[in-house]
């Protein structure tokens, strides 16, 4: 158990019947003995005249609990932070000993809201952005004071801004998430108060969505450009990790929806809509510090900056290993078998000091034919995973995996390493799948010359930060 907060006072109780903080005022009056956070774990609370006629004023709604603006006084919160103002009655023997508290000593039990031991675990990321959304357009109807960040929003303020909100989460699931959680509730503020702050991106006509309304639109037609494209993205996050989008929306959507390309097609639309505040997708991450940071994303083609020279491609050993890895500056991707059986293969992407994200066979695909021309890819011989997987189970593959380990034995065998076509016609499906199309990524790369190994390293990179030439323009708040 831990003390409550501030912010845990003035959330609705578990049990009805108004605030939390009126729990509190029936022990008080009641003599219930609470648990308290000091030697001895419970204790009698007793207070002065004042200060439980300040706390039934708070309940009756005479005297405000607190208020986004610290800078106003007149209030519950202000009056009594950090004061010991409470008494704790302990019985020590015979005696009574008494305790000066402050507020935040009371101990935070089930009574008091506490869910220790549920919720752990469960995916909250569309609660999370949802709230983004609420407490984005709440901080729009403040003006320019920010949400002081220790302020706990009461429900029927963000109800009050139901009409410029649209979630495919319930108010009432997001409220009960954030109102239980007080870094998501810290984090949405910080978030709101930066996105307000920015003029760069601001309009006071703007409408918040998650998951509904613009949101599918979008999605719905990025599918559609991306299967007449040649499927360069093979998820969205990687065209797009838009959670939210800000918009005014009062254009013809038809303007993004008659575009069939991406650069230069409905990534120029997007482009285009930033620039007059009309539409806006933010990535969204948890917000641990002071204030958020907001950073924008494909506002400039990254490929005209960013390099990652290729610096190597190689295995440890062609028949101790399955897996081919593939080096740049600053990058680095581990190409494997993704299940037990051979039936799916992918790049694992990682840069510096974080993990990137993945590179699927048919976007890696993509990216070889982009730079080695059509035919050249991983899919030279077979038209896909399944195809190649199929083959696998065979010898089909046995030649192949032999030439090519030849061919490049400098790269994917070990020193001294010896194998003929015997020893790779007993090795297991998953190992034949892996093996090969990991031995086509280097034979092609070794074929090209520098400048094409080294375009390769690098659309590989701002593909798994989603920075491709193709991806779209969005702000990031972190």
């Amino acid at each position: 158990m831990s003390g409550m907060d501030w912010g845990d006072y003035g959330k609705d109780a578990p049990s009805g019947g108004g605030i939390r903080l009126r729990i509190l005022h029936d022990a008080i009056v009641n003599r219930t003995p609470i648990d308290v956070e000091i030697p001895g774990g419970k204790a009698v609370i007793m207070t002065t005249d004042s200060v439980l006629s300040d706390i039934k004023s708070v309940i009756d709604g005479n005297l405000e609990y607190d208020s986004p603006d610290k800078s106003k006084t007149n209030n519950f919160v202000s009056r009594y932070s950090r004061k010991s103002v409470l008494q704790a009655i302990q019985k020590v023997g015979k005696d009574n000993k008494c305790t000066l508290i402050t507020f935040t000593k009371i101990t935070k039990t089930v009574e008091f809201g506490s869910n220790q031991g549920s919720g752990g675990g469960s995916d909250n990321t569309a609660l999370f952005e949802g709230a983004a959304c609420w407490v984005t357009a709440y901080r729009y109807t403040l003006g320019n004071k920010n949400i002081d960040v220790d302020y706990v929003i009461p429900m029927h303020e963000l109800a009050s801004v139901s009409g410029s909100v649209s979630t495919d989460k319930s108010l009432g699931e997001i409220y009960d998430f954030i109102s239980n959680d007080s870094d998501w509730m810290k984090s949405s503020i910080r978030t709101a108060n930066k996105l307000y702050s920015t003029t760069k991106f601001r309009n006071t006509k703007f409408k918040f969505y998650r998951g509904t309304g613009i949101v599918k639109t979008i999605e719905s037609h990025y599918k559609k450009v991306n299967k007449e494209d040649g499927k360069p993205f093979s998820q969205i996050n990687k065209w797009s990790p838009a959670d939210i989008y800000m918009c005014e929306c009062d254009f013809d959507m038809d303007i993004y929806t008659n575009e069939m390309t991406f650069q230069g097609g409905i990534n120029r639309v997007l482009q285009n809509l930033i620039r007059d505040k009309k539409l806006i997708g933010v990535s969204l991450k948890k917000v641990t510090t002071s204030s958020a940071n907001l950073t924008e994303h494909n506002f400039t083609r990254a490929s005209l900056t960013v390099r990652k020279p290729f610096t190597r491609v190689y295995s440890n050993s062609l028949m101790n290993s399955m897996d081919v890895y593939l080096e740049g500056t600053g990058v680095s991707v581990q190409f494997r078998a993704t299940d037990s059986e051979g039936k799916t293969w992918q790049g694992e992407v990682m840069g510096t000091s974080a993990k990137h994200g993945r590179v699927g066979g048919g976007v890696m695909n993509y990216i070889m034919e982009a730079v080695y021309g059509e035919g050249n890819g991983v899919w030279k011989d077979y038209p896909s995973a399944a195809a190649v997987s199929s083959a696998s189970r065979g010898n089909a593959l046995d030649q192949k995996i032999f030439d090519l380990a030849r061919d490049n034995q400098s790269n994917v065998m070990a020193t001294g390493e010896q194998v003929s076509k015997e020893d790779i016609s007993r090795m297991r499906p998953q190992w034949k799948f892996a093996k090969y199309l990991g031995l086509l990524v280097v034979d092609q790369l070794m074929r090209g010359t520098k400048i094409q190994r080294d375009e390769i390293t690098t659309r590989i990179y701002l593909y798994a930060t989603s920075a491709s030439d193709d991806s779209a323009p969005y702000i990031k708040i972190s």
